[in-house]
């Protein structure tokens, strides 16, 4: 059930920006990245050479590495530099699924704040709906301004029903923009996720491979095992990109370094529907 936006809606009536978070018993035990940096900078030497060694490193990782580790992240500040890496590749959150929500919020934070930095920075001047998010558009989000605001505003939300909703609606998002996203999507745009979850996936992966041994590849150039793989994978990129044919084929060029024209892409796309029987 959707919760309606009351008229005390801090979107509605804060006059300012400021880091302030509300407090309570009921509050989130949820802490913003800077507050997060402030903990990890006071701890162990030991400690603190570990988070150094396991960021290092993302620069120069695959982009596919980089987004199976979004999931298995344990550490949110280590979850957040991968986000950071894979936002300066310009991978949209969409296909970094599965997202990363942990347990107790703080990874569901994180994962949260990724599909805000995408939106922020690639929609500059974009107008809000309600006042509080709009210093989000105003201030670089390597600040803690937009930390602040973005900690605020997700404390507010997450309990108050849909935060996908509730977001979507306070940053005046469109359903275009809400493609490119993890976890701000509409109901039927994770619907379409779901049919990726593991035991889903694995339904689809077989289909494909007991129809590449029926119908190997003529070329020979791949197995029946690669053929059904790499088709699983298509229409894995095919459904995250919002069955968008020119995001699939971005998309599959980010993911694998290999550039594929979309109608290439598409006439796997459209085999593997009709091993599944279903529409493109």
């Amino acid at each position: 059930m959707k919760t309606v936006l009351s008229s005390a809606h801090p979107d509605k009536t804060a006059a300012t920006e400021g880091p302030a978070s509300p407090a309570g018993p009921d509050a989130p035990k949820v802490l913003s990245v800077p507050q997060l940096k402030a903990i990890r900078g006071s701890s162990s030497a030991s400690a603190t050479a570990d988070f150094k060694r396991r960021t290092d490193t993302l620069a120069t990782d695959a982009t596919q590495t980089l987004v199976v580790r979004v999931e298995t992240a344990a550490d949110p500040l280590v979850l957040w530099a991968l986000h950071l890496e894979l936002d300066k590749r310009d991978v949209p959150p969409c296909v970094r699924w599965p997202a990363n929500e942990g347990d107790g919020g703080q990874l569901e934070f994180i994962t949260f704040l990724a599909d805000l930095l995408w939106i922020c920075k690639r929609n500059p001047g974009h107008i809000t709906n309600f006042r509080g998010w709009r210093g989000a558009f105003k201030h670089s989000p390597d600040s803690e301004a937009w930390h602040a605001i973005a900690h605020r505003q997700y404390i507010w939300l997450i309990k108050r029903g849909s935060l996908s909703h509730q977001c979507a609606k306070g940053l005046a998002l469109v359903d275009g923009q809400r493609l490119d996203l993890m976890v701000l999507q509409t109901n039927s745009m994770q619907a379409e996720r779901r049919k990726l979850q593991t035991r889903e996936f694995e339904v689809i992966r077989v289909a494909l491979q007991r129809h590449a041994l029926l119908k190997p590849d003529r070329s020979k150039r791949m197995t029946p095992t690669k053929s059904a793989e790499r088709r699983a994978k298509v229409w894995r990129v095919y459904l995250l990109s919002g069955r968008r044919q020119t995001a699939m084929a971005a998309n599959w060029r980010l993911l694998t370094g290999e550039t594929v024209s979309r109608q290439a892409l598409m006439k796997t796309v459209v085999t593997v529907a009709s091993v599944l029987r279903v529409k493109v």
